[in-house]
């Protein structure tokens, strides 16, 4: 792993250069606009309540100044806890909801190469490539929900080494967050569920198993039109983004085998 790792961090560093990203840039270059940072934490807004719920259990107990960073899937930050004084310093970084860890933001970082690896990773301060992060200790690791990475939680602390015991405490902050994040997505879920009509139940079924619209309809006793509305209304209930979503949602809850 340690070669792996090494090698990854010279990897990362050569793309720095060959992008031409300067070393000593003192804010992260890439973050969301207004509308489209509104977007991601209203898709995320269970994710960062989970998170919130899980961190402010365990903070109390660390004598440390620890950062945790919450970013989803695209590397992106969706939240911070931290005290005062450093939240203030790191929002002075450039460092807040919305801003993007790739390397072509700012650089070789622990959350980057995570997303690359998909799998923890440890850097220290001499590690990272730009001068932000020039001081600070770093661990991230992916969030999984059914073989999906639906995130990164980073661990952070600034001018202070890294207990070791913090290699083992992401492991099971991590389980935690997961495990609370996928009850919570299925009972939401299970309530969606609810919410459709025996018809819409039928339909998403034959839907499942191949069948055209015509062929419903015609097995339904329902004009093609009728179908169609009723598709749109079981992706409005189950809150998903189009028709397959709808269908893998309801597998997922053993609606359909």
């Amino acid at each position: 792993m340690g070669d792996i790792k090494s090698n990854e961090i010279l990897f990362s560093y050569k793309k720095c250069l060959e992008i031409g990203l300067t070393k000593s840039i003192v804010t992260p270059l890439i973050s969301l606009e207004e509308e489209e940072l509104k977007r991601k934490l209203q898709e995320n807004k269970k994710l960062i309540e989970v998170f919130r719920k899980c961190v402010n259990k365990v903070r109390a107990q660390l004598k440390k100044r620890y950062i945790f960073l919450l970013v989803d899937s695209e590397g992106y930050l969706l939240d911070v806890l931290c005290n005062r004084k450093i939240y203030k310093d790191i929002t002075d970084l450039g460092i807040k909801r919305g801003t993007s860890f790739k390397e072509e933001s700012c650089g070789t970082n622990a959350i980057s190469l995570a997303m690359k690896l998909k799998q923890p990773i440890y850097l220290k301060p001499e590690e990272h490539y730009c001068d932000i992060f020039k001081q600070w200790y770093c661990i991230a690791t992916p969030f999984h929900i059914d073989n999906q990475i639906v995130g990164y939680l980073d661990i952070s602390i600034i001018e202070h080494n890294m207990a070791d015991e913090m290699m083992g405490f992401i492991d099971l902050l991590v389980y935690k967050i997961a495990n609370e994040y996928k009850r919570e997505m299925d009972l939401e879920s299970q309530e969606d569920l609810e919410k459709l009509t025996d018809k819409q139940i039928e339909i998403i079924k034959k839907c499942a198993k191949g069948y055209t619209e015509l062929a419903i309809s015609m097995e339904l006793g329902l004009k093609p039109a009728t179908v169609k509305y009723h598709k749109k209304e079981i992706i409005k209930k189950l809150q998903v983004k189009n028709f397959q979503q709808a269908i893998a949602k309801a597998i997922r809850l053993n609606l359909i085998n």
